[in-house]
């Protein structure tokens, strides 16, 4: 059995001007998947699109929006509100006063992933070579 806490998952957090993830899971752990929260900075926007991974989020606190930009729409997130990347979605998720959320990445991201100029992580190998940008 894997238990983490908040405090464990700072030791994997990426924190940069618009984001910090903590990440709970990792490839390393075996289940598949990664699981990560992330609070987006008050008044910050981030412009995304996991090629290489799906990813589900869910809005734990505060408040933001979603917008796809492949195939249309926005919607605002507040907590309880799921909404999942099952294409490859590019889309641009925002929040003005700060909002937390719950990801869940597959493929399981290994640990240093950060995003690249057009909002995508690469595909790591379990050894940390990149396999595709």
């Amino acid at each position: 059995m894997i238990v983490r806490s908040k405090d464990d998952a700072k030791s994997n957090a990426v924190d940069e001007e618009k984001f910090i993830s903590r990440r709970y899971t990792l490839r390393k752990d075996g289940m598949g998947h990664s699981v990560h929260e992330t609070y987006i900075k008050p008044g910050q926007s981030l412009h995304m699109w996991y090629r290489n991974h799906r990813e589900t989020v869910i809005c734990t606190e505060g408040e933001g929006k979603i917008e796809d930009l492949t195939e249309g729409g926005e919607w605002t997130l507040t907590p309880g509100t799921l909404y999942a990347l099952d294409k490859h979605q590019k889309h641009i998720l925002s929040s003005e006063k700060g909002m937390t959320v719950l990801c869940v990445f597959t493929p399981a991201l290994v640990g240093p992933e950060d995003h690249d100029e057009q909002g995508s992580y690469p595909l790591y190998e379990d050894d940390g070579t990149i396999v595709q940008h």
